[in-house]
């Protein structure tokens, strides 16, 4: 997340661009500016409810997602929020 951060959005899409052989790296790379603009990426990864709720959102939205699952079913912060100790 921080490396996101701190590099261009063509820095991120090369980055990507192995996972996406068949995408063009301005496509990529306007993705990756788009999903800068909408706060798609957190600051740090620790996944709160509001964040679970706008995922839950976007897949639901994309019919991928049939139920939605309490925050606290699915999530556990104590890793992420030992990982921040150590930045």
């Amino acid at each position: 997340m921080l490396w996101v951060e701190d590099h261009s959005a063509e820095e991120v899409a090369k980055s990507l661009a192995p996972h996406f052989p068949d995408a063009d790296l301005g496509i990529l790379t306007n993705v990756v500016e788009r999903y800068r603009s909408i706060g798609t990426w957190a600051p740090n990864p620790v996944l709160t409810e509001e964040g679970l709720t706008r995922l839950q959102d976007i897949m639901t939205e994309a019919g991928v997602l049939e139920k939605r699952v309490p925050h606290s079913v699915i999530v556990n912060t104590e890793f992420a929020k030992k990982a921040m100790k150590y930045k």
